[in-house]
């Protein structure tokens, strides 16, 4: 599979910037997308096992509350971890938020079911009064990205999320950030569903009211990885912290798998960056012995690491 074209990648920045939101189809390719499905059922049951109530304390969270359980990267799943990080969604990332200095900020999964789940009718919503301390500003450099990754394909009856186009939200109040059905009935008959097959991508901005719905497709479930980015230097936008994973296998094998590029989005010091000198090269390779630190030696004024005793 190539990646999309150009013309489809201003097609879906466009709608992002006008509308709020798009579903990029089909984004992720084909084999990344078949290795993070196989690792699910090493956190929850399928759609068929749920229906069946086979394990009825595994299932019992996710009879209450879909949220109850959802999993935060780094995942212990080398394959979903590498999804989160794909270029195919930073190469997006980067092109709609107009920068390549980005920091991975959000890394979710989560599942929802038919057959015995509950009844999530949520209020339409904007994602900014949890994600940002202070409220949001749309020049480049200060935007954010929320992205759902489909790892199932995504229909109105299992659960596509509903989404009212921004034109149509522009005079809300700036603090009001859950809206009742019976003072803004008109916006909950002008939402859309934001379909699309497994592999495919809703992004959309956190100023965008949207809001989550039930299945109602009897022995299915929606499975899909929750992926947020923002610009570096950023401090008032955020959700997850990674240092409080950093003592995890999950953590090591992704940093020590990285690229550059991965290091950077997960808050890693550029090469060059004042951070790093001879104690920190060292110190850092130590504690992650698989990681290429050519990068930030040969940024280090030229001179030699010492190496360790």
């Amino acid at each position: 599979m190539t990646g999309p074209t150009e013309a489809e990648v201003e097609r879906w920045k466009h709608q992002w910037e006008t509308a709020g939101w798009c579903v990029a189809e089909r984004l992720v390719p084909a084999d990344v997308l078949a290795a993070a499905q196989g690792d699910l059922d090493l956190f929850f049951p399928s759609a068929e096992e749920f229906a069946s109530d086979a394990d009825p304390e595994r299932n019992r969270p996710l009879r209450t509350e879909s949220h109850a359980v959802m999993y935060r990267f780094p995942f212990d799943s080398i394959a979903l971890n590498r999804l989160v990080l794909h270029e195919s969604l930073v190469d997006l990332a980067e092109e709609v938020l107009g920068t390549t200095d980005l920091r991975l900020y959000q890394g979710l999964l989560s599942a929802k079911y038919s057959d015995g789940a509950p009844d999530e009718d949520q209020l339409l919503h904007a994602d900014y009064g949890n994600h940002t301390v202070v409220v949001p500003r749309q020049d480049v450099g200060y935007q954010q990205l929320e992205m759902f990754v489909y790892l199932t394909d995504v229909t109105p009856e299992t659960a596509a999320t509903r989404v009212v186009p921004r034109p149509l939200t522009a005079g809300i109040p700036v603090e009001r950030t859950y809206l009742r059905y019976d003072e803004y009935a008109h916006l909950y008959a002008a939402e859309e569903p934001a379909s699309g097959p497994a592999g495919s991508v809703l992004l959309y901005r956190p100023d965008t009211y949207h809001r989550g719905v039930p299945i109602t497709a009897g022995g299915t479930a929606r499975f899909m990885l929750h992926v947020s980015f923002k610009p570096a230097g950023t401090d008032w936008l955020g959700s997850q912290a990674w240092p409080s994973s950093a003592e995890g296998l999950a953590w090591h094998q992704v940093v020590n798998g990285a690229t550059l590029r991965q290091l950077l989005l997960l808050g890693f010091p550029e090469p060059g960056h004042p951070y790093w000198n001879d104690e920190t090269l060292r110190g850092v390779a130590a504690r992650y012995p698989g990681l290429d630190m050519t990068p930030f030696e040969a940024a280090w004024d030229g001179r030699a690491v010492p190496s360790t005793p």
